[in-house]
């Protein structure tokens, strides 16, 4: 992928659309688990991990699932991005106690099925 094109989907917005399609399309969370978007109604743990991502230039989205929440951040690999020639995107999975429980790359593919990439 040409780098401007990257920088333009590198935008948090994009990054933060893109974050939203792997978590709805990834199968990566329980089926009724829905967006909290107020960072005052999720556990202090995980605002802290969201505020941290921020500070970083990364994004972050959390989803809950009853009382049970997790919190995404995300960025975009610009080098795994040109090798690939699509979005890659670095996201990290994190618990109710903020403890990190997943990291990878994960690419789109031309189905819109999301996977993961060897980094």
């Amino acid at each position: 992928m040409k780098t401007e094109r990257l920088r333009t989907i590198q935008q948090p917005s994009n990054v933060e659309r893109l974050l939203a399609a792997y978590i709805t399309r990834g199968n990566v969370l329980p089926q009724d688990s829905y967006p909290v978007r107020d960072l005052t109604a999720i556990p202090s743990a995980l605002r802290q991990t969201a505020l941290q991502a921020v500070s970083q230039g990364r994004v972050w989205a959390c989803w809950a699932y009853g009382v049970q929440h997790w919190i995404f951040t995300a960025e975009m690999s610009l080098a795994l991005s040109r090798e690939r020639k699509a979005p890659v995107l670095h996201v990290n999975r994190y618990n109710d106690d903020g403890e990190l429980t997943e990291a990878g790359s994960w690419l789109m593919d031309p189905n819109g099925q999301w996977r993961q990439c060897a980094d």
